[in-house]
């Protein structure tokens, strides 16, 4: 944690909780970077600013009160846009976490962090609703747990997750012997994730029939690569239902009241929603930052409504 540099990008309600969790946790640098001012969405949203810093940069706005959080953390402040950045900028960082995209600058993005093999976690919201999206690309996670009669076997757990390596050791404090597991975990690029990402014969036709609308309906607000600023039912609900033939779930269960709720507030920031989804992603980071606990892998959808938050490997 102490060695780690992570970048940040966007601060607005996502980024203002992922930011707050990263710098009380200790993360040893966080850079910020942000081109946008401070609007009246901000002001409903997060709690880095105020109505006096309406029109201002948002990080000029947010960057006292963030240093005062921890001054032991390196604090770097960007006020560029980061899509103007030339792709060896992303380079010194040790892990990305953007937020607030579309899907053409996701896809932009994880290109580049590909390409210097960084992970990457994106996440967004959509009112009640939000995503999060992780590629680490290849990571193997550490978890120690109490032996039991059988032994863990290595094996394939599922599609992208395999038990490795399993070590056992005494704890000497406790007298019992414990399993030091490392499982391997591989991810899926956005792109194939959106265009190929499935859920046929990973659920049971129970469990596919109460799947929430909030899956494929973020799948299918993630289809308009570069936002929409105005989204027609009629036009979501088709791209649903082709999400849902691609994931293998009836679409005849998509409801109008989630698809009326979906193109009303795309993209739009609330507060206690920003929280759990920051707080998942940040917690993530940490984690794996420390290479303790299998992270997430690798498309989750929180369903404000239901309170349903889905873990996908897509």
């Amino acid at each position: 944690m102490r060695s780690a540099k992570v970048l940040v990008v966007n601060l607005g309600a996502l980024g203002t909780e992922i930011t707050k969790c990263l710098v009380l946790s200790g993360v040893g640098s966080l850079s910020l970077i942000d081109s946008h001012d401070v609007d009246s969405q901000d002001l409903e949203s997060q709690f880095f600013v105020g109505k006096t810093d309406v029109g201002s940069k948002r990080l000029d706005a947010a960057a006292p009160r963030i240093q005062d959080m921890n001054p032991r953390v390196e604090l770097y402040f960007d006020k560029d846009d980061f899509r103007d950045k030339p792709d060896s900028y992303f380079q010194q960082f040790n892990l990305i976490v953007a937020t607030d995209l579309h899907s053409a600058d996701i896809m932009k993005l994880n290109a580049i962090s590909r390409r210097f093999n960084l992970p990457l976690f994106v996440a967004g919201l959509n009112g009640l609703s939000g995503y999060i999206f992780v590629d680490l690309i290849q990571f193997d996670a550490t978890d120690e747990k109490l032996k039991s009669s059988v032994a863990t076997p290595l094996k394939q757990v599922s599609q992208n997750r395999e038990v490795i390596e399993v070590i056992e050791f005494l704890n000497e404090e406790q007298n019992k012997v414990y399993e030091k597991i490392v499982t391997r975990n591989i991810y899926s690029p956005f792109e194939k994730m959106l265009q190929e990402g499935t859920l046929k014969g990973k659920l049971t036709r129970r469990q596919l029939k109460r799947l929430t609308n909030a899956v494929p309906l973020t799948l299918a607000l993630l289809t308009y690569a570069d936002g929409a600023a105005v989204i027609s039912p009629p036009e979501l609900r088709e791209k649903a239902a082709e999400k849902c033939s691609q994931l293998g779930l009836p679409s005849e269960n998509l409801q109008e009241t989630y698809i009326e709720q979906f193109a009303e507030q795309a993209g739009l920031e609330f507060a206690p929603v920003a929280a759990v989804v920051g707080g998942a992603v940040a917690q993530d980071v940490i984690n794996i930052l420390g290479k303790k606990q299998s992270p997430l892998n690798n498309f989750i959808v929180l369903d404000g409504i239901t309170l349903d938050m889905h873990i996908f490997e897509l």
